[in-house]
């Protein structure tokens, strides 16, 4: 029988990277929670703008990772519910905008919290001074209670877990990566489709467009900042759908995976590499929906700055023919 361990060796995986972290936090600000993407990722609203922060010095299990996954993503959404307020120390922003931070809420640092909790592990390969101590007691009475994660009698390590993606990737089959598993799912491809087409909405047209000359019409500044709002509308209706795909795939792919488990307890290695294979491509699916719902927010993001621009450049405009008169 294959063991739960040599299961999850057998999964096809999101790859992820990480990066070297200063010594102290650049930057400290207050955010406002919008949703919870795994156990060590979530979106906020920074300054009035989506973001995407990862809790530094921790790691959690992967989505992909059976029912350790979902319980890691599960218990960072109950430190950090929609719409509530937390203190996010940066340390480090990558080239993508991902923000590595600290992350406090009401009753204290979740990072620490999520290792309490047995719910993430200590990244040791970038933990480091002052933090080290705290991050790394905290893991072992998670570990000595055996709470979560740590339930398990031989755990494989998130970043071990993602490593595994090379061996695997066999598996998850070539109909994915030459397109017809999208074909084939409607509600996958609909979400990359939808993506294409809003940063199609008008935008060439009016947000991109050269600086208008100072004798501008101001009626027609106007029209297009209606053009902007009516293309923001549609921007977000496009995201909240990309979202439900998204959640709907990962629930599928989580479905196969449970029953990869019980074939593979039942020594029915086939049917668990079968269900395997349908998970991974709900899995590659999901990815590809979750990069389209990144663009859209990126593009409803442009389109506020755009319509901020717009309306500036109006006020101004009504100004000075005012004073002219």
């Amino acid at each position: 029988m294959a063991s739960r361990t040599s299961l999850l060796m057998t999964a096809a995986v999101l790859s992820g990277t990480w990066f070297v972290l200063p010594a102290a936090a650049q930057s400290s600000a207050t955010a406002r929670v919008r949703s919870v993407v795994d156990g060590d990722t979530f979106w906020a609203d920074l300054n009035g703008r989506p973001t995407r922060f990862r809790l530094a010095y921790v790691d959690a299990p992967e989505l992909t990772q059976g029912r350790w996954g979902r319980l890691s993503q599960e218990a960072l959404q109950s430190l950090l519910p929609p719409e509530s307020l937390v203190q996010v120390d940066t340390l480090y922003v990558t080239p993508e905008g991902l923000h590595i931070a600290q992350v406090y809420n009401s009753e204290g640092l979740v990072n620490l919290e999520m290792l309490r909790q047995g719910q993430a592990a200590v990244y040791e390969r970038f933990l480091y001074g002052a933090n080290r101590e705290r991050y790394l007691e905290a893991q072992e009475l998670a570990q000595a209670a055996r709470r979560g994660f740590w339930q398990q009698r031989n755990p494989v390590m998130p970043w071990e877990f993602r490593e595994t993606a090379a061996q695997t990737s066999a598996f998850a089959g070539s109909n994915v990566l030459d397109g017809s598993f999208l074909r084939e799912n409607p509600a996958a491809a609909a979400g990359v489709g939808i993506a294409t087409a809003v940063v199609m909405v008008g935008l060439s047209k009016v947000l991109w467009k050269k600086p208008r000359q100072k004798n501008a019409s101001i009626r027609q500044m106007e029209r297009d900042l209606k053009q902007l709002r009516r293309s923001l509308a549609t921007t977000l209706a496009s995201c909240k759908q990309l979202e439900r795909q998204y959640d709907q795939l990962l629930q599928k792919a989580e479905d196969w995976f449970v029953r990869a488990e019980k074939a593979s307890q039942h020594d029915q290695d086939e049917l668990a590499r079968q269900a395997l294979v349908q998970r991974n491509q709900h899995m590659s699916a999901a990815e590809a929906v979750r990069r389209s719902l990144d663009e859209v927010e990126a593009q409803a993001t442009a389109i506020r700055e755009g319509i901020s621009r717009l309306e500036s450049q109006i006020a101004m405009a009504k100004l000075e023919r005012e004073m002219n008169n």
